[in-house]
Formats: structure tokens, C-alpha cells, sequence
């Protein structure tokens, strides 16, 4: 099962959504996790979980390029921080683009999460107490927040806006920097490139459309979606999606 719930309103510009999956099977399970442009931080809160996910320590997981199958142990319970893109910079200065596709221990740097107590985690014995834990240890971070680069937030909201449709050349019109400031600075505070966010925007976007649009054909989905053709589509739907659009 798997269950979002809203941040608190301060944190709501920072982070998207928590949330829960619980996995209460009988077998194990394999969840397939698409790109979302977003840098979660996962709490394994299994207990006697022997997977390679430490319970109830923090792990960060980057911004993913491609697919990812994930197995869960028949009893997982973890719980997830998703951060808006750009928004987890707020709280650590480690360039985001070090987790790219990756999962790391907090304990492995001095950042966001080092100090995080996971003894008092693990004596939260129900999710939402839990989330509240967490929570709580967010906003006691608002007296030490970093200024983010209002330039490349505004970008972020720009591709997000035009469905990944804007070409870059139009965002480096918009800002004051060479194209390879902006896109190291793109990179460090997103995790990916200005080219593969669009990718992975437009991805999303299309993934939606073809759900409400079951009639559509895809040629004329990949033309509605600013793709070149039906052929681009399918390229995208393999490698972020590990399927075909049809599917």
C-alpha cells in the first residue's frame, strides 16, 4: 500500500509529499520507480530488516536518469521525504549532483540528516508519529537554511510550467549567465542537467496524457507532447519508463 500526506505549510514550498509504502504481502515485492526531477530522503522502518537500507537511518536517494526496480522484504514499511526540485539545497551545501542516480548514508557527510537521532525514529511506533518525528526535525532546521539560486529555481519553475517544452536557449535568454555557469549551477542544485530535466518533465507530462488520452494515437501523442515523432516518444518511454508508451 502506498500513502502520500501533505507537509506542513512551512515546509510546503520545501517538500512535496511524504510518504509511506507498507508493503503487508506475503512474498517479496519489486516496485518499479520512475524519474520525477526530485531527490527523496527513505527511511527503512522495518525491524530485523537485513536489506542493504540500515533501518530507521536516513538515506538520501538522488535524482534518478532512468528507471529503477526496487525489492522490498514481504513486511517493508519505509517512509520517504520527497523534496521539490532545487529544494533540498535549502538545507545542505553538498552539491545535489553527488547523488545522481545513487543512495548514500547521511552519516557519510556532514549535511542534511548527520545529526538526525534514528534511536528516537524507531521508538515512534506508528507512521504518522513517525512523519511528525521527522517532520519536526525539518523545521527545527529553518534558523539555518541556505539562499538558493533564485535564478535557477525560476528556470526549474519555467521548464516545469511549459511541460519540459521551452527550449534552453529561451531560458539562457531569461538569465544572466553563460550557458555553462547555468548549467553547472542547474546540475548542482538539481542533481541533472538543464536538458534531461526537460526530458524527464516532458516524460512525466506525456505519461499522464496518454492515461486521460486512451484513444489517441502515438504519433499524434508524441506531436501534442513536443516530441519529433512517435519514435522519440517510444526512445524516452524505454529508457525512464522501462516500457513501451502502450503499456
Amino acid at each position: 500500500m502506498y500513502k502520500e500526506y501533505k507537509p506542513n505549510i512551512l515546509l510546503a514550498p520545501y517538500v512535496e509529499t511524504y510518504w509511506v509504502y507498507d508493503a503487508n504481502q506475503n512474498c517479496q515485492q519489486t516496485v518499479r520507480v520512475l524519474p520525477d526531477g526530485c531527490v527523496d530522503i527513505l527511511f527503512n522502518c522495518t525491524e530485523g530488516d537485513d536489506s542493504n537500507i540500515e533501518p530507521f537511518v536516513p538515506h538520501i536517494i538522488g535524482a534518478m536518469t532512468f528507471f529503477s526496480d526496487v525489492k522490498y522484504d514481504k513486511n517493508a514499511r519505509i517512509i520517504g521525504v520527497r523534496f521539490r526540485p532545487c529544494a533540498i539545497a535549502a538545507f545542505t551545501k553538498v552539491p545535489i549532483s553527488e547523488f545522481t542516480n545513487d543512495k548514500v548514508d547521511t552519516r557519510l557527510f556532514q549535511s542534511l540528516f548527520s545529526d538526525f537521532i534514528s534511536e528516537q525514529l524507531f521508538e515512534r511506533k506508528s507512521e504518522v508519529e513517525q512523519i511528525h518525528y521527522i517532520e519536526n526535525y525539518l523545521l527545527n532546521k529553518f534558523g539555518n537554511l541556505y539562499g538558493i539560486d533564485k535564478q535557477i529555481v525560476g528556470a526549474v519553475k519555467h521548464i516545469q510550467s511549459t511541460k519540459g517544452l521551452i527550449p534552453i536557449n529561451d531560458l539562457l535568454n531569461s538569465i544572466c549567465l553563460c550557458q555553462r555557469q547555468f548549467e553547472r549551477k542547474f546540475k548542482d542544485l538539481t542533481g541533472v542537467s538543464p536538458k534531461m530535466f526537460s526530458a524527464i518533465t516532458r516524460f512525466a507530462e506525456t505519461k499522464d496524457y496518454l492515461k486521460n488520452h486512451t484513444n489517441k494515437s502515438l504519433f499524434s501523442t508524441a506531436l501534442e507532447c513536443g516530441y519529433f515523432d512517435h519514435s522519440h516518444l517510444i526512445r524516452d518511454f524505454k529508457r525512464f519508463g522501462g516500457t513501451l508508451p502502450q503499456r
